[in-house]
């Protein structure tokens, strides 16, 4: 019976899910017509007196007297974990509703979350029925939140107005069942209940504040990426761990009014959403979608891919992931870009060591002590939890929690660990071994600023620190979030601190010290071993015996390790009598190749002896502990004491070899530093032993320079530095947004080159981008160009024709892998290399103009292409120029700007020592001829080269008339070059006995494919040749005769070599080929025409003195048992001069330019050479000739007087050599004038660095002749 006092509700209520009977919680939506209520007593005619505005009538909402179309609440589907949708704020201080569907099979995600702003606050926790106290009481900035979220199936209420927050847990058994659920939240001031399935839970929120104060959106399904705006609550755990909602929405009401997702859906066009919702029933996982091994789980619609344990990253694990590599010094940071608060972390890795002991992964706090750390220690890994509890008000706390996992895990093997944290709740797993452990305490709050890894640079509040880390990382994932990834491909700019290497497994090399004979030794503290260790160590040498390592101790303990034959002995005794255990490796190891050896003694007296993944176990009975006592000594020993050693050492010698990554039971020892005293030649670094270039004397395909006393490496086309190509270059990260590197040329220093060279190494996964790009003064339009399209390689360039392109497709370059890439261009025709994929070479079609002019800046990272290069680029080479170093070291040429970080040690480039690195630099013209195009004069002069230029000479002793244009660059002026083709022979002298750098292992470079050269071996003797004295040129007045008549002897590689082609007619001057004329030996006379190179002079050439290697160079016609049995010492090194020219200008190379303060000219550079990779001479297209061709340029149009010009020179050799041999039999023996000063070595073993110089003399002194001294010899 319906009273005075009742009340009727239509449409809805303000709390419809607490009406009495009520089996739903929404108001209804949409048109109500003619609501009568009638009994026996009266008549109510509802609608009609609310539209009339009876005061016994109340109206809420939006409510109009009309009938409308309503649309339907569609559901929306959320695809991705990274879908959301932003709604309008929240209006709901002091009370409101929320209600909605939803449904998912998977565990985790977020799907409402709003925040209001930070203020200073702090105070009481919610303790009411229903609800959990979620943090500790910290006085810093809060902020009011609300939020729903689904953890491992259970629903849970999150909310907090600002005097602490309460986490409700709303359902009691799991709803992720792909079932439809309900969700209804009514609140009003502190408190209010929320509704699962019609399940009631109420909740009440604790301290004085009754207003829940939302400033930002509401975002349903999950939350944007950067969230570096939004101060996420710990509390929030699927915030924190970048959880979000994947599954159906559908009828979502904010304060009893309805919100159109499907509509917002289609209006803003959000990522991932779709405005509908079905349920496949197939499962995702049948077709094996998870590549390398990972593992798949069903999902809402998908599969998901646990990559953990791969090694892999990607949706599919498709990814490698980065490999850092740590030598103990080196270590990763990342700097958060402010603090953070977390209760829950997902953490995982993989990792491979030799050591027992070095730090993993550890979070940092500027303010307190918090972290959360992975360590190995002892050969297990252990977590440690440390949540500070000193400098805030939190309740008493335990200190840090630990768990170990895992064992003898220093084995050199891969590994995977991973860590999750729940609140309280810790749980470890390594491999498949998994430990669980809850926290003690009053609080769970993690604080954060950074994550660290190799080394703990954050130590104030640490009062132990944990090892350096040596060995490998990869695929760490902090919360979701990749960092090894990110930094290596520069998303995090400069908040990432970087120098551990990239780009694979490397050689681990730490502090290598070299012990130089058996005497020397060094002694460090007594080693701590008692009842366990662990001892790793590498090692190099040739030398087959020697003492590594030796502790005694008290009675008959000790401990020492030995190379005898080769092999690696570890001799010890614990008390009960010595003990033998010998290395299985394969071969001996006194290979001077590096090797480890690790030895373990475990507390059950288990030893272990692993040498290069090799094992060998024993286990021991007795005595458990090891009493040493005295010095450690390392190498050696005092020779007084090798009488004394147990009869199982058989070392009666000490070490000779290196040493590095030296382990004492977890301690790395700098041997050098921590020494208590040494004795003997004991020196930091490791210069093997060997001083002949062998195939693995550089690393990285760079080239070996043999030199008198050693060999030096050219790292120029590797990307690599360091004495054998093995030191990563100079490396930027270019973050995002892009960044880039700019080198500008002085104007008045613009160089124009007939040929260029490239090379560089970078890590990307972008699929479209612009690594470098080099381009000419404004106006003249010609360019080059390296870049990324479709995620593989391409060069594309202009010296003033069309635009040529050159690409690898077959080599993907953006899966985040190291790549080096390797181009030059000879004119119009280019070669390209990617790694160590085959060789791409383009010859273009038609006549191509071959100088790319007055370039003037270099431009490296794209960004001003808007195609922005995002990863690391390493050891950028170009033409001589090192750029990324320059800008390291702030050179004024150099701009930098954008997002750009530079990681690693920078190598100097201005230092003036013969090593790889400077070696490089001043090659930069090395392989190149250099001409000039002036602006002022078109005479071409001959000048004088300087030491530096003269390291860098790499010659041809041919001369041929010169019939070009005025100037060298054709696309300046237009002209017809005139028919030349007169043969010049040069006169040859030397100067020093400098010994040049020798190439073991020589470039290969195409010659112009038209042509086909004939090569022809000549033998003559080794003898040197008798000259006619009237073929000397006269002595200078102001010389004395003395020096006049000295006569010098030159020694030139495969005497007799000929060069025979023919020639098709062209009009283009910059078409080439070569001929070298070599004869065996020579005595010159000095003359005043002579120019006489300086005493440092080392001119550059390949083995055997050509431009090209003896091999390459004889493959035509001769077999490579000829060309081995060619003696050392001969090396043909000379220059194609042009008649008719008074002198040079003296050209810089492009790395000298900052070293002049003299007038510099632009320069032509042409003819690159290079190990292992080809330089295409600007031909027109057509068949290749063999490789090894020298350029020269050729001048004639006709080939008829060449051919006799050659046919003719070498009757006239074979003349001079019969008149040579005449006189050599009838020399007198006691006549011979001999400079000492100019010995030349004959021992062919000895004079494979001769140096041959180069002089010319003008043809008008060769007329004289000579009356003293007869028996010199001369050579025409």
């Amino acid at each position: 019976m319906l009273g005075s006092d009742d009340f009727f509700y239509i449409g809805g209520s303000p709390n419809t899910a607490d009406l009495p009977g009520s089996p739903v919680s929404n108001n209804f939506m949409g048109c109500l017509k003619d609501v009568i209520y009638k009994n026996n007593d009266f008549k109510l005619e509802l609608s009609r007196l609310a539209s009339e505005g009876d005061p016994k009538m109340r109206l809420s909402g939006d409510l109009v007297f009309r009938c409308e179309n309503v649309p339907s609440l569609d559901p929306v589907t959320f695809q991705i974990s990274e879908s959301f949708l932003r709604l309008p704020r929240w209006e709901a201080k002091k009370a409101g509703s929320i209600s909605f569907d939803f449904r998912t099979t998977e565990p985790s995600g977020l799907l409402l979350f709003s925040q209001g702003r930070p203020r200073a606050g702090g105070g009481a926790v919610g303790t009411v029925p229903g609800a959990v106290a979620t943090g500790r009481q910290e006085r810093q900035p809060k902020a009011d939140y609300f939020a729903v979220e689904l953890l491992e199936g259970t629903l849970y209420l999150l909310l907090d107005l600002g005097s602490g927050g309460i986490k409700v847990k709303a359902s009691h058994k799991k709803i992720n069942d792909g079932e439809w659920c309900h969700v209804d939240i009514q609140r009003d001031g502190r408190k209010g209940s929320i509704s699962v399935n019609s399940r009631n839970t109420p909740f009440q929120v604790g301290g004085e504040s009754e207003i829940l104060d939302l400033e930002g959106d509401m975002y349903l399904g999950g939350l944007p990426e950067p969230r570096e705006d939004l101060q996420l609550p710990p509390e929030v755990w699927t915030a924190s761990l970048g959880l979000g909602f994947v599954g159906c929405i559908r009828d979502l009401f904010v304060d009893g009014k309805s919100r159109d997702i499907r509509r917002l859906t289609e209006l803003y066009g959000a990522r991932g959403l779709a405005p509908f919702c079905t349920r496949e029933t197939q499962r995702q996982c049948i077709s094996s979608p998870c590549k390398n091994s990972g593992q798949c789980r069903e999902g809402w619609n998908r599969f998901i891919c646990d990559c953990v344990g791969t090694g892999y990253l990607g949706d599919t694990c498709e990814r490698e992931a980065a490999v850092l590599s740590y030598d103990g010094s080196m270590y990763l940071k990342v700097l958060l870009p402010g603090v953070a608060h977390t209760e829950a972390e997902d953490v995982s890795l993989r990792f491979m060591s030799q050591r027992a002991y070095g730090l993993l992964l550890a979070t940092t706090s500027k303010e307190s002590a918090d972290t959360l750390r992975l360590e190995l220690d002892g050969g297990k890994v252990k977590l440690t939890v440390n949540l500070d509890c000193i400098r805030i008000v939190c309740g008493p706390s335990k200190g840090p929690e630990t768990l170990y996992a895992g064992q003898k895990l220093n084995d050199n093997e891969w590994h995977t660990v991973r860590v999750l944290r729940r609140g309280k709740y810790l749980q470890l797993s390594v491999d498949n071994v998994t430990v669980e452990g809850h926290m003690a305490g009053d609080h769970t709050r993690l604080e954060l600023h950074h994550l660290e890894t190799g080394i703990m640079t954050e130590r104030r509040f640490v009062s132990a620190l944990p090892s350096n880390f040596l060995g490998h990382l990869t695929a760490l994932r902090y919360n979701g979030a990749p960092y090894l990834d990110m930094c290596q491909d520069g998303e995090l700019g400069r908040r990432c601190e970087l120098n551990a290497r990239a780009g694979g497994l490397r050689p681990l090399l730490a502090d290598p010290v070299v012990f130089r004979s058996g005497l020397a030794h060094l002694a460090l503290p007594q080693l701590q071993a008692y009842a366990s260790m662990h001892l790793l160590f590498m090692f190099r040498g040739r030398h087959p015996d020697g003492l590594l390592l030796y502790n005694g101790g008290q009675g008959p303990d000790f401990i020492a390790v030995e190379l005898v034959k080769g092999y690696i002995h570890y001799v010890f005794d614990l008390g009960n009598g010595p003990s033998l255990m010998k290395g299985n490796s394969e071969r001996p190891l006194n290979d001077n190749q590096w090797h480890s050896v690790a030895i373990s003694r475990d507390p059950g007296n288990a030893h272990t002896l692993r040498i290069d993944g090799r094992t060998v176990t024993q286990h021991s009975t007795g005595a458990s502990n090891l009493d040493l006592k005295g010095e450690l000594y390392i190498g050696g020993l005092p020779r007084n004491m090798y009488a004394a050693l147990p009869k199982l050492v058989a070392s009666r010698d000490g070490f000779q070899g290196c040493l590095a990554s030296v382990d004492l039971n977890g301690r790395l020892p700098d041997l050098l530093t921590d020494a208590l005293h040494r004795v003997g030649p004991v020196e930091r670094g490791c210069d093997g032993p060997s001083t002949t270039c062998s195939e693995e004397s550089c690393g990285n395909l760079g080239v070996c320079l043999q030199q008198w006393d050693g060999f030096t490496c050219d790292c120029t086309m590797t990307s690599y530095g360091g004495p054998v190509c093995n030191d990563p270059g100079t490396t930027y990260i270019f973050g995002k947004g892009g960044a880039l590197i700019t080198y500008t040329w002085p104007p008045n220093d613009r160089p124009s080159t007939r040929a260029d060279r490239l090379a560089v190494g970078f890590t990307t996964q972008q699929k479209d981008a612009v690594l470098l790009r080099v381009d000419s003064a404004s106006g003249l339009g010609d360019y080059l160009q390296l870049h990324i399209d479709q995620g593989t390689v391409g060069v594309i360039f202009n010296v003033g024709t069309d635009d040529i392109t050159i690409e690898e497709p077959g080599a993907l370059v953006s899966d985040g892998k190291y790549h080096v890439v390797r181009f030059t261009r000879s004119g119009g025709n280019a070669t390209l290399q990617v790694d160590n994929w085959p060789v791409n070479e383009r010859y273009p079609a038609g006549r191509q103009l071959t100088i790319f002019n007055s370039q003037a800046e270099i431009k490296v990272g794209g960004k001003d292409q808007e195609r922005p290069f995002q990863g690391q680029i390493s050891g950028l080479y170009y033409n001589g120029l090192k750029v990324l170093s320059l800008a390291a070291e702030s050179d004024p040429n150099v701009k930098t700007e954008g997002n750009l970080r530079l990681i690693g040690e920078v190598p100097s480039v201005m230092t003036t020592e013969t090593t790889a690195t400077t070696l490089l630099a001043d090659m930069s013209t090395t392989i190149m001829e250099t001409t000039t195009t002036m602006a002022t004069t078109t005479t071409r002069k001959t000048r004088s080269p300087t030491t530096k230029d003269s390291i860098t000479q790499n010659s041809d002793d041919l001369l041929v008339a010169s019939a070009e244009c005025p100037s060298d660059d054709e696309d300046l002026e237009e002209c017809e070059p005139s028919t030349g083709g007169e043969l010049i022979l040069p006169i040859i002298t030397e100067d020093s006995l400098d010994t040049p750098p020798i190439a073991t292992r020589s470039p290969f470079v195409p010659p112009p494919p038209t042509y086909r050269a004939v090569l022809t071996l000549v033998d003559t003797t080794k003898d040197s040749l008798s000259v006619p004295s009237n073929s000397r040129p006269p002595c200078p007045s102001e010389q004395e005769d003395s020096d006049c008549e000295e006569g010098i002897e030159v020694s030139g590689y495969a005497s007799g070599e000929v060069f025979e082609s023919s020639f098709p007619p062209t009009d283009d001057e910059d078409f080439y080929t070569s001929f070298p004329l070599v004869t065996d030996k020579t005595l010159l006379s000095r003359s005043e025409g002579s120019n006489r190179k300086p005493p440092g002079y080392r001119p550059n050439i390949r083995a055997g003195g050509s431009t090209s290697s003896p091999y390459d160079l004889l493959t035509s016609t001769t077999s490579p048992d000829l060309v081995r049995n060619i003696p050392a010492g001969k090396m043909n090194n000379r220059e194609p001069l042009k008649p008719n020219l008074d002198q040079y200008p003296h050209i810089p190379t492009s790395f000298q330019l900052d070293k002049l303060n003299k007038q510099r000219f632009p320069s032509i550079t042409s003819s690159p050479n290079f190990h292992n990779f080809p330089t295409a001479n600007p031909t027109g297209s057509g068949e290749k000739v063999s490789p090894g061709a020298v350029e020269v340029i050729r001048e004639s149009s006709s080939t008829t007087g060449m051919v006799v010009g050659i046919v003719a020179a070498a009757a006239l050799c074979i003349l001079i050599l019969l008149y040579a041999m005449y006189k050599y039999r009838n020399r007198d023996e006691g006549s011979y004038q001999v400079d000492q000063s100019r010995n030349y070595i004959s021992n062919s073993a000895q004079s494979n660095g001769a140096v041959v110089k180069e002089k010319t003399t003008p043809a008008t002194k060769t007329a004289g002749k000579s009356k003293k001294n007869k028996d010199k010899e001369y050579y025409v």
